[in-house]
């Protein structure tokens, strides 16, 4: 059993609460709640974002009070939340703070199937801790009346994004339900996960693995704690070793085994080699943020971390099963092609990509003209796909972020740059925004697209219009004449006197700063839009 939202809003203090919007999300079960006010899209709060633990099943507390009259914010955070698998927004002080609810806000949770409840507006005596006391006591109640917990957290890991389908999410679920420190590792006493509970709780785990086998209890800087352990053998994969400490009380022996089922569930389904110390399991430890496997893979293989800078993901064309096949000859190629400017390669097949993380030479265009071969290598060997190459990644959790930024935006990438085999980070990142702009409706993007609209229906050009040239010149033939020309089968100075036009009627001069950034981006507004139209 769990609390669905439709019984949490019968609660006294949800009762003159009402649901703007996601009312098919009213049947989700509903596992905890949580207050989120730094809303601003700022990269600090991406960063904050980025470092909380969102494993799905929440319901989040806002004011929206520091993007109060920013619609497009107050959007982004709904996606945001819904991408990490939160179930809905309680939206406190309307007309005090946030003026109204926007339709746009209401219409993107409605996309999303994300509950938006809204609390009675103008009132200045409503309080977050009403809400939370009788949703948490609610929830409470429903955990200690049905104590068995492992198919409760297996339906929240498969709601999950898949990039947060792993070991590390499940034993994150199990410490918030039992109240418990886990520490997993291989056979050898290597460290493989640890999550602490309380969070702020912190000690070095690899330094007491060996005091933990045989010790009911521990203390550890004056506290108590009760130890627990047990092994996990899977049908594939190492044997692991899972311990477990409370400090308020020893931990029952339903507990114990449903904790077990539950990461014996998730090693099976998501993450069978979970435990081996093979290199190319850096790239998964990497993407998955799974800092402490990372590490021991890291130190057995002598492996450099600080020094990977760059990442290369292959991404297949139109392929709705990938062919291990081609994913490995792809793998094995991308390493003897790297092998020529890169000292340190880690390589994977990650879903349907394949993923190589590097260090890069001193000369960043070298990777360019590297990728721009191999490209071609896989063109002649048959295999569609494209190279996205991502330079100067800083940390291990840029690496992730980019990866998933990948994921996002390769599809509206390709509809932008449809003559393209390589994209880079700044690429996808055009991308993503151009793919959210629509996402705030056609109107808002037309409004982005007003500086080409003396293009639009031009009958001048028999072969092709201004618009189209100015496209094709822009976004695939690089600003190069001779380029364009190619691409239209047109002569270089037919192109010259087109753009020519196209300065005279925009009013300044393909390539002057600001004013071609705007340009850019509506001719790649327009191109998506058309090729929406078409299909």
């Amino acid at each position: 059993m769990s609390v669905t939202l439709a019984e949490l809003l019968k609660l006294p203090s949800l009762s003159n609460a009402t649901v703007l919007a996601g009312q098919n999300s009213l049947s989700k079960s509903v596992f905890s709640i949580n207050v989120l006010e730094c809303t601003a899209v700022t990269h600090v709060r991406e960063r904050l974002l980025s470092n909380i633990a969102f494993l799905g099943g929440e319901l989040v507390i806002t004011a929206f009070s520091d993007v109060k009259d920013d619609v497009e914010a107050q959007c982004i955070n709904i996606r945001r939340l819904a991408e990490v698998g939160e179930i809905g927004i309680i939206l406190y002080y309307v007309g005090i703070l946030v003026p109204k609810v926007d339709p746009r806000l209401i219409e993107t949770a409605n996309q999303l199937d994300f509950a938006l409840i809204c609390m009675p507006e103008n009132r200045f005596d409503l309080r977050y801790s009403e809400v939370i006391s009788e949703v948490m006591e609610a929830i409470v109640k429903d955990q200690m009346t049905d104590a068995h917990f492992q198919t409760e957290i297996i339906e929240r890991m498969s709601r999950l994004p898949v990039y947060q389908r792993n070991i590390n999410s499940a034993l994150q679920m199990i410490s918030d339900r039992i109240k418990a420190t886990l520490v997993l590792t291989d056979i050898a006493g290597h460290v493989l996960n640890s999550i602490f509970w309380p969070r702020t709780l912190s000690f070095q785990v690899e330094s007491i693995v060996n005091l933990l086998d045989d010790s009911l209890q521990i203390v550890l800087d004056g506290q108590t704690f009760y130890v627990s352990n047990l092994t996990l053998t899977g049908t594939s994969g190492p044997r692991l070793v899972l311990y477990l400490l409370r400090q308020t009380a020893p931990l029952r022996k339903d507990e114990i085994s449903q904790a077990a089922e539950v990461i014996q569930v998730a090693l099976n389904l998501w993450s069978s080699n979970h435990g081996y110390s093979a290199l190319p399991e850096l790239v998964r430890a990497i993407l998955q943020d799974e800092p402490l496997k990372m590490k021991r893979i890291a130190t057995a293989f002598q492996v450099d971390v600080e020094s990977i800078d760059s990442m290369w993901v292959v991404t297949p064309c139109g392929v709705q099963q990938p062919d291990d096949r081609l994913q490995r000859f792809t793998l094995s190629l991308i390493r003897d092609e790297l092998s020529h400017l890169c000292n340190t390669i880690v390589g994977d097949i990650y879903g349907q990509n394949v993923v190589a993380m590097t260090d890069s030479p001193a000369d960043k265009g070298e990777m360019r003209t590297l990728a721009e071969y191999f490209s071609l290598k896989l063109e002649q060997a048959g295999i569609p796909a494209t190279v996205s190459i991502c330079l100067n990644l800083e940390s291990t959790a840029v690496f992730r972020t980019s990866y998933l930024l990948i994921e996002e935006a390769i599809a509206t990438a390709r509809t932008i740059y449809p003559a393209a085999q390589i994209f880079t980070l700044q690429m996808m990142q055009f991308a993503a925004d151009c793919q959210r702009l629509l996402e705030k409706g056609e109107e808002a993007a037309q409004m982005h697209m007003e500086v080409i609209s003396g293009l639009r229906h031009d009958p001048a050009c028999i072969r092709a219009s201004l618009l189209e040239t100015l496209t094709i010149y822009l976004l695939d033939a690089e600003n190069n004449l001779e380029k364009a020309a190619d691409r239209l089968f047109l002569h270089k100075n037919t192109i010259k006197y087109r753009l020519q036009r196209v300065t005279e009627r925009l009013g300044f001069s393909i390539g002057s700063l600001p004013e071609t950034l705007q340009l850019y981006r509506a001719v790649a507004l327009h191109r998506i839009l058309l090729t929406r139209y078409d299909t």
